[in-house]
Formats: structure tokens, sequence, C-alpha cells
């Protein structure tokens, strides 16, 4: 049997829809939540940008991840596989006189041509947020307890914010006087998690032990604290202290937001992106095996397209939130108000001016003729999966009925639009 290419999605993309997409759209729901909450406006940017956008020093997706096309003038464009740098092309064009912080946010789609069987998805739907103008601390710390709000509001329960630094890395490198292939060496040993390829190479270039021990992630320790003074203690140039001093002012911060119970240290924490220069962090919970969140600072970025301003923020992959909290059997709160108004032939006029008057009154209304082929019962299901909670049946009489109960009462249409329902 050939391959059908018409009813198939290509590799690394899905078609989402019934239950699953209701999942899907709460989430994001509950993810604006908090960004409403810490008054961000949000921003879209296009799906398509120029190539130029994400190649080279934007430290985004290699070029071999990304999805290239051609306009008609023979531009080479992108489908996007980041949003943050299309973000940061928007400040730079449009906000260069903002003498205030930018709260922006946003939720989109973005596109990467990973191999086949990595076991990712190609497309994904993130939800973010960039706190930009800010280089303080507690710019970073209101970032981090978004994310930390974000998964409560989500109902999670058993996740930890993995938070690392970007500069402490940095710090070795030139303290070391590493060249640069040695140092994308030891960068892509420490993103790979190969220990022995990061003592290898430490080794070669006079790092001790105990330093290598961190930058491995082997040194383990469940007091904050005492992660960052060990840092502290080994951090024998200005950069890496720096670093560590910042990660203390953020640690301070989380404990003012009541937070740092859910935040970890993790300095072999490296991001994937290159445009990272300070904190970075991933949200972890079981049920997704990747990060359900990351972000990290970005100081540099947005003065690659002319303007130079610090920037901090995060994105939810909430594809990956889908996957835990199905795992988790985490149940978001779905609110059954909607209203079903089941009439007979003889009484269309009768629905359709009943329906149109509770939309008015901003509900939800399904309008749908009653046939012969399929019992009452059969129309409470619909309902029930649907988040309809009553049924106004229009027949000899008009009936309200409870979807869940079953319960019946009577009522005239100037009862129902009273109040009766």
């Amino acid at each position: 049997m050939s391959f059908d290419n018409r009813i198939h999605t290509p590799e690394g993309v899905r078609d989402i829809y019934g239950e699953e997409l209701k999942l899907k759209n709460m989430i994001e729901d509950k993810l604006d939540k908090v960004l409403k909450s810490y008054a961000y406006d949000y921003i879209e940017t296009p799906t398509i940008e120029y190539f130029n956008v994400f190649n080279g020093d934007k430290g985004t997706a290699s070029s071999n991840e990304m999805y290239k096309l051609f306009d008609r003038e023979n531009n080479t464009l992108v489908v996007r596989p980041d949003i943050t740098p299309s973000i940061a092309r928007c400040v730079a064009k449009y906000f260069s006189n903002e003498k205030l912080h930018l709260r922006l946010c946003y939720k989109g789609r973005t596109f990467k041509n990973l191999p086949r069987l990595h076991g990712k998805m190609n497309e994904v739907t993130h939800v973010g947020a960039e706190l930009i103008g800010d280089d303080e601390s507690a710019a970073d710390g209101e970032i981090l307890s978004m994310v930390v709000e974000s998964m409560l509001n989500l109902g999670l329960k058993d996740f930890q914010v993995s938070i690392g630094q970007v500069d402490f890395f940095r710090g070795i490198v030139k303290s070391f006087n590493l060249d640069a292939d040695v140092e994308k060496a030891l960068r892509d040993a420490i993103t790979d998690n190969k220990t022995y390829l990061i003592r290898e190479i430490g080794h070669k270039a006079g790092i001790k032990d105990e330093l290598l021990d961190i930058l491995a992630g082997m040194y383990v320790n469940p007091d904050n604290d005492e992660i960052l003074k060990k840092a502290s203690d080994l951090a024998d140039n200005e950069i890496s202290a720096n670093a560590i001093d910042r990660l203390y002012k953020v640690y301070q911060i989380m404990k003012l937001y009541g937070y740092e119970e859910y935040v970890s240290f993790d300095l072999s924490l490296i991001s994937d992106y290159d445009y990272y220069s300070g904190i970075v962090f991933k949200g972890y919970t079981y049920g997704s095996g990747s990060p359900v969140v990351a972000g990290g600072r970005y100081n540099g970025l947005i003065s690659k397209f002319g303007l130079d301003m610090p920037s901090v923020g995060y994105a939810f992959i909430v594809d990956e939130l889908m996957f835990a909290l199905a795992k988790q059997r985490v149940e978001l709160n779905r609110e059954a108000n909607g209203v079903m108004v089941l009439y007979q032939n003889e009484d269309l006029s009768q629905a359709i001016k009943l329906s149109k008057a509770l939309r008015e009154k901003d509900l939800s209304v399904l309008l749908s003729r009653k046939s012969s082929r399929s019992s009452l019962d059969d129309y409470i299901c619909h309902a029930l999966n649907h988040e309809i909670s009553k049924i106004i049946y229009m027949s000899d009489d008009i009936k309200i009925i409870n979807a869940e109960t079953k319960e019946e009462k009577t009522a005239t249409v100037d009862e129902i639009l009273g109040g009766a329902l």
C-alpha cells in the first residue's frame, strides 16, 4: 500500500482536536492569566521572517534546523524557529524612544527542522514574556516568579526551576585563556552531560577538579545557600564571582516572593542559545522528558538589531505542558456553563429568538434540532462533552434540564431570560 500524503502530516507535526485541543486552550488561558496579572502587553510577530533575523551572531537555531523558503525577489526567508529574536527585532524597530521598561508577552508557534526519530515535535506552541530595559536582579526575580506562579496556576505541585549563570562559565573560559575551539568543546560537553569529556578537556586546560564537578553538575546539595557558597569560594575571577553574586541577589528576591522552595541552582546549565548572557533557567516536572519552560537574560540580543537594551524573559512550551499534565492526571477546572437550545422543527423561529437573546447575555449557546434518530440522553451526553450544563428543550412545553443530574423543570421564555437558568 502506497503512502497517501493527502491525509498524513509531515514528520514532527500533528493535528490537535477534541479534548486535547481543549486542554491546550485551557493551558494557554492559565498562562495568560499570570501574564495579565503582571501587566504584560501582547505583541504579535510574523511566522515568516528574513533569515538574517535568526542566523549567525543572533545565537538562535542552527541553519540546518530552520525551514527555509524564498520570496519573489529571491530573499531567503525562514519559518521562525524561536520568537525572542523576532521580539528583539520588533523592539529595535518600534520602541527606540521608550524611556521606561517594556513588558511584552506573546503566544505563537515555532518550527524546527529536527532529525527524524529525534523524539521531539518540529512544531510547538510557545507562550512567553519579555521584560525589556531593566538590568536589575529584581527583573530576573519577577520573571522567575511569573514562571513559578504559572506552574502553580496550572495545578502543578511537583516541579523545579533550575537556574544557572552563563557568565560563571564565561569567567572560567577567560580565566584559563581557553581558545574558541576548546571553549566550544567544553560547552558542548557540559550541554550533553558528558562528564568524562568535561574532565578530559578541563584537566588539559588546568581547571581543578572541584570546579569541573560544578560544571558537570556533580556537586549536589539541597541547600541553595550552600551551593552558591561553594561556587563563590571556587570563583577565582571577577566575572564568575559577579555571576554568583547576582544569583545570591536573585535568590533573596525569590524568598521575598515566597517561591524559594521551587528553585534550585545548577551551574552546569548552559542554554542551547548563544544569545543568553546572564541567568538561564529551565523548569521541569515529571511526565515530560524535556523542560516545560526555559528562559534567561539576553542583554546583547537587541543590540544586534541596532538598539542596546538589556532584557530577560521566558517561554513555556505548551505541548510539553500538555504531556506533563496528562501524565500527572492534573484536572484543570472546566466551567460547564454553556446552554443547549434543543428544538423541534416547528419551534425553529422561537428557538432562534431565544438563542439570540441568551447570547446577548454573554452565554454560550448551542442551537440543535432534535432528531428522531437520537434520544434525549444522546443530547445530554453531547452537552456534557461540550461543557454545557443546561438544556432548554422546546417541545409541547419548555423544559430546563440539568445535564449533570438530569433534573427537569418547566419554564416560560420570559422566566428563562429573567434568570430561571
